[in-house]
């Protein structure tokens, strides 16, 4: 005698003809002849050769890097550093002061409120390209006026191609600042590039 179809519509018996379908496919379901040799099969010898030559390698660069950077910190002498700029050429400098156009700045020494004295005349947003940073009213001595440098417009809209050779005063950092962070006056003689 064969049973009769499931009710489909009825919630019981679709969930339980699922199930005998599931599991009638289960059982079914046989494991392929050697899959478990394919699956646990060690690696071959050629990809342990390559680890154990990159551990050798890594063993071998790592100290030889450590060492030639050591050597370089080592080799620093003191005869290394520039001259110092003669005092005459200071004492020739304009003093002045540094200024920021915006004015909730003013009165803060954070970093967002800061200005670059860079390396070198350009713009640059990487920190190792500045030579110094300053605050609205730090003193400054400008030492010279590069007067085709890259185009610098303050906050406010002023812009300029100056730039300034200065050294901070407090910090005797020396580098270049835009003409536009400072409003000097007196002029500066012409840097010789």
């Amino acid at each position: 005698m064969n049973p009769s179809p499931p009710d489909l519509d009825d919630p019981d018996d679709a969930v339980h003809e699922l199930r005998t379908r599931l599991r009638d496919a289960e059982a079914a379901c046989v494991e392929p002849p050697g899959l478990a040799v394919r699956v646990l099969r060690r690696p071959a010898p050629r990809s342990r050769w390559r680890g154990t030559f990159a551990i050798a390698l890594a063993a071998v660069l790592v100290p030889a890097v450590v060492g030639f950077g050591a050597f370089l910190v080592g080799r620093h002498d003191a005869s290394d550093a520039p001259a110092p700029r003669p005092p005459a050429a200071r004492a020739a400098s304009v003093q002045s002061e540094v200024h920021n156009s915006e004015v909730p700045c003013r009165a803060l020494r954070t970093l967002e409120c800061s200005m670059g004295v860079f390396k070198e005349p350009k713009l640059s947003s990487r920190t190792a390209d500045l030579a110094d940073r300053v605050w609205h009213g730090d003193r400054l001595l400008l030492v010279c006026l590069l007067t085709d440098g890259p185009r610098v417009t303050d906050e406010t809209g002023v812009a300029s191609r100056h730039w300034y050779r200065v050294v901070v005063l407090g910090t005797n950092a020396e580098g270049w600042l835009p003409g536009v962070r400072t409003r000097n006056e007196t002029e500066v003689p012409d840097c010789a590039l």
